[in-house]
């Protein structure tokens, strides 16, 4: 897990304006760069491979959206978005699969989770989610 930026929240910056973000992801390749399409919007992105690695940073810090992937090793994304919206009620999750022919999106609407991305998806619509009050 990573720390990736320095700035506060409360900083006036926007869209991202210091929200911290706990950014899931497996692939190294795609959580490096939503990390730094997020941080260019100065979003305060902190990433982990797994859902156990997520849930055991949850345990001691405090993060504005949790964003998962779906299919990941070792805990699935349902498996950590069951436990971060039992844990962590007041945190936002977006829920992003990208898996052909397994649709589980509608699934992480019955476990609470509002916003729900197809990869690939235009990092436009990954801001409007964790931009998004409701």
């Amino acid at each position: 897990m990573s720390l990736s930026t320095d700035r506060k929240p409360g900083t006036g910056f926007a869209p991202g304006a210091g929200m911290r973000v706990l950014l899931i992801e497996d692939n190294p390749d795609l959580r490096d760069f939503l990390r730094l399409a997020l941080e260019a919007e100065n979003y305060e992105v902190l990433t982990a491979a797994h859902g156990h690695e997520a849930l055991a940073y949850l345990n001691g810090h405090r993060v504005d959206a949790v964003v998962t992937d779906l299919f990941m090793p070792e805990m699935d994304g349902i498996e950590t978005l069951a436990e971060v919206r039992k844990r962590f009620p007041d945190v936002r999750v977006i829920a992003m699969s990208g898996r052909p022919g397994m649709d589980y999106l509608p699934v992480t609407r019955e476990l609470g989770v509002k916003h729900t991305l197809r990869k690939p998806f235009d990092m436009h619509e990954l801001i409007a989610a964790l931009e998004d009050p409701g």
